[in-house]
């Protein structure tokens, strides 16, 4: 049943989530930024360099805490003003570029069991490793290798039954950020 549907004259009116997976999208032209830190300085070290990307107009996102480090992902056009800022910083960081992300997406997804599993099980199947993983309340999201990122969607498609769709692709847009997925 659609998000809200409406039938006959004075019908009934449905406010239910479609149930199950319902849809996979691909973001390309990404990267994924490490930067280390030492540990008694870790918390100031990260707030600092949020920061300071903030300031430089750089966006991130899928941001992970590590041990001595954060990660995140960047858009490919903010690859440089990012690489610019750690190395001005003199942060030590690891880069990887050409990434996609790969987002699986259900109306109900805490509803659901079992889609991580059936997710990496059509992932390794088709043997592609993921870099980074996220989650909303809607959606998983899997950073891939560039040149994995359409085998990883089509394995995705498959796995939940969907066809293909022109549509699904979404990439860098003026305005447009993750809240959009």
């Amino acid at each position: 049943m659609a998000p809200y549907q409406q039938s006959g004259i004075g019908g009934s009116v449905s406010f239910e989530r479609e149930r199950g997976v319902t849809e996979v999208q691909v973001m390309r032209g990404l990267a994924h930024v490490t930067a280390q830190f030492a540990p008694e300085t870790l918390a100031d070290d990260r707030l600092a360099l949020l920061q300071a990307l903030a300031g430089a107009g750089v966006s991130v996102f899928l941001v992970k805490l590590h041990p001595c480090a954060i990660s995140f992902a960047v858009r490919a056009d903010a690859v440089d003003p990012c690489e610019a800022l750690l190395q001005k910083r003199g942060v030590p960081y690891g880069l990887l570029r050409d990434l996609g992300l790969v987002t699986t997406l259900a109306g109900a997804m805490r509803d659901l069991s079992g889609v991580m599993a059936r997710i990496y099980e059509a992932l390794v199947s088709a043997d592609i490793s993921v870099r980074q993983t996220g989650d909303a309340y809607n959606a998983v999201l899997l950073l891939v290798a560039g040149a994995q990122t359409d085998r990883a969607a089509e394995a995705l498609r498959t796995a939940f039954s969907l066809t293909s769709a022109e549509g699904a692709e979404t990439g860098p847009r003026e305005g447009v950020g993750l809240e959009a997925l």
